[in-house]
């Protein structure tokens, strides 16, 4: 009888997969959840039936993870092992620490590969039934990149920078003249 995992097609995916890290603080994940869309704005008009849907871009990326750390009957020694320990205590407050550091970091997720994000909040559950395990609710948003900054490249940014440029230029040159004696001739040393 053929299982899943005799599949060929479940060979693909599974060959893919990472460990699951933020800030290098290892945990396992049950479950991945990405959301996104787009930034539509409506506009409805008065004594009209028809609005109008304005497209202001792409909306962050948001991850919300679902992870958990969990105690192992024995300690295994080795890269890539840090969670198979009998003490899960350790990775769960690295994690913790990792997910209340300021700024952004990559999260590595194991099919979504690397991202640069910033958690926005975390929970984190522990239950005295389950002894020995951990599971954290923890969400993120992608941090993109800081506005750029300076005068727009619209047509009146443009226009006023270059008379800005223009100005510059014309009190740099009347200033290099000035300083060179201006339109007249050299003074002369007269000799009496």
């Amino acid at each position: 009888m053929t299982t899943i995992l005799d599949l060929q097609s479940g060979i693909a995916w599974r060959s893919r997969l990472m460990p699951a890290m933020f800030r290098n603080a290892r945990f396992h994940v049950d479950s991945g959840v990405r959301e996104s869309g787009r930034r539509i704005v409506p506009h409805e008009f008065p004594k009209r039936d028809t609005p109008y849907a304005e497209d202001m871009g792409r909306r962050a990326r948001e991850f919300t993870v679902r992870a958990y750390i969990i105690v192992y009957p024995r300690d295994m020694q080795g890269p890539g092992l840090e969670l198979q320990v009998k003490n899960y205590i350790p990775a769960r407050d690295r994690l913790i620490e990792a997910l209340e550091t300021q700024g952004p970091a990559d999260l590595q997720l194991p099919l979504l590969g690397v991202l640069n994000v910033a958690c926005t909040r975390y929970r984190i559950t522990e239950e005295s039934k389950f002894g020995g395990y951990c599971a954290f609710d923890m969400s993120f948003v992608e941090y993109g990149q800081a506005p750029a900054l300076g005068p727009r490249e619209s047509k009146p940014g443009v226009v006023y920078a270059a008379s800005q440029i223009s100005q510059a230029t014309k009190n740099d040159l009347a200033t290099g003249i000035e300083q060179a004696g201006g339109d007249e001739a050299p003074e002369e040393a007269t000799s009496e």
